[in-house]
């Protein structure tokens, strides 16, 4: 689904911690009135407020991954009454922050920004839509701000930065391929032991030589041990592992060869401590499946559930949200979104006891220490609650291994927006304004 979304840099005292300031004596968060948060210019004991040329805050950088373009570009003020406008001897100016350089529009072209290089809102407004995202900064954007002021009576004062995309994504399909399965294959990791005897002299294995279960989505390697020589598992021999080929998920790789940092001797005993991220699976609405790989993390069910009393910063009071193009009278309306709680089953299926425990321990702790879920799409937060712990009472009826262990439990993401209404064009002309969100 193709949408115009609005990406917002609220300066709220929450915020604070993520923002750079150039110097923390000049400028400041201002949340003297808790109703109106805002970057502004800082008095000095004179009560005079800095005339530096360069004062600037600097947002953090974020990633959407579903964007497909910028459109607009505003900066929310706090406007002067009757002219809607800036203080008399304050300005603005900004550039594009970026993983690699920072950026401002030069008159023709989008260009590594200096020190003093800023843009106005204008001109980030009038070409945003040009901005290079294929080639810099792989979607990543951040905005810094330049305070200014020729008067030390007065400050610019900034509530927000707002910032018009267009995205191409699915929602649901967001939430769970791209942003919780993404999370486990890249995040997640647990761990299983091989114990082999050697045939001959060697200082290197091939995990695909000794492993039975092919199928371990290997990611790294704990330690190495000579059980023979060393039963109290003292010395680590480990060195370095080499993956084996690719799979083709892009995320886990054949078993590779683990080298050590001293030769083992012929018909010695050695034990090796593996990572792996399990496979994952989704396979909801059917009644029977098979489980191609141990072990397994399986989601059996994904369903949208009505969920009261849930509170979280990005989902409180959504209602519609505008973007504004000051020079052209004209804005972008979001339409609010459909807010949904989103519940996932899942079953983590073992072929050995001892990896269920481990899995079972590490998947648990893993689950706890995640509060929020990360939408990869639109790179805004939700909560996760934990429904149902990990037990292990499942049976076994939708399989045919009568040796497979089995454990299953759920969580829910609260509070998952989807903007399913398209949005719209408006005029400012004529709009009466009670929000500072549509003036002229």
């Amino acid at each position: 689904m193709i949408n115009r979304l609005i990406k917002n840099f609220t300066f709220t005292p929450d915020v604070r911690k993520d923002l750079i300031f150039s110097d923390t004596t000049k400028v400041r968060l201002n949340d003297d009135d808790q109703r109106t948060p805002h970057l502004s210019l800082k008095k000095d004991s004179k009560e005079e407020f800095p005339i530096d040329a360069d004062i600037f805050v600097e947002t953090p950088l974020t990633t959407p991954n579903a964007l497909q373009k910028w459109l607009g570009f505003e900066a929310k003020i706090i406007e002067t009454k009757n002219t809607f406008t800036l203080p008399v001897g304050t300005s603005l100016g900004f550039k594009l922050k970026t993983t690699g350089d920072d950026f401002y529009w030069d008159g023709a072209a989008w260009s590594v920004a200096g020190l003093s290089d800023w843009s106005t809102e204008a001109q980030i407004n009038d070409n945003f839509d040009t901005f290079p995202i294929e080639i810099i900064g792989n979607k990543s954007i951040g905005v810094i701000i330049n305070l200014k002021t020729t008067d030390p009576k007065v400050t610019p004062q900034v509530l927000e930065i707002k910032m018009l995309g267009e995205f191409d994504i699915e929602y649901l399909e967001d939430i769970v391929y791209d942003s919780v399965i993404r999370k486990l294959n890249t995040e997640f990791r647990s761990s299983s032991i091989v114990v082999f005897r050697t045939s001959g002299l060697i200082s290197s294995i091939d995990l695909d030589t000794v492993l039975e279960n092919k199928g371990y989505n290997i990611t790294g390697i704990r330690k190495v041990v000579n059980l023979t020589a060393d039963p109290l598992e003292l010395t680590n021999l480990f060195d370095t592992y080499t993956p084996g080929p690719a799979r083709q998920d892009g995320f886990t790789f054949d078993p590779g060869i683990v080298t050590f940092t001293s030769a083992i001797p012929i018909s010695n005993l050695v034990k090796v401590t593996f990572e792996y991220v399990p496979e994952i699976m989704v396979t909801t609405g059917q009644d029977y499946f098979e489980v191609s790989k141990f072990p397994s993390i399986v989601f059996e069910a994904i369903e949208e559930v009505t969920k009261t009393g849930f509170a979280f910063k990005d989902t409180i009071a959504i209602g519609r949200d505008f973007i504004r193009n000051k020079s052209a009278l004209t804005a972008v309306e979001m339409q609010p979104p459909t807010v949904k709680t989103i519940r996932l089953d899942y079953s983590i299926y073992t072929g050995l006891q001892g990896n269920q425990l481990r899995v079972i321990d590490d998947i648990r702790r893993f689950f706890s220490n995640m509060k929020t879920i990360k939408s990869f799409g639109l790179d805004c937060g939700y909560d996760v609650n934990i429904v149902d712990g990990l037990d292990t009472s499942k049976n076994k009826k939708n399989l045919d291994l009568t040796d497979t262990k089995v454990a299953n439990g759920s969580f829910e993401i609260l509070g998952v927006n989807f903007y399913d209404q398209p949005s719209k064009d408006q005029k400012l002309v004529g709009q009466i304004n009670v929000d500072a969100k549509l003036v002229n």
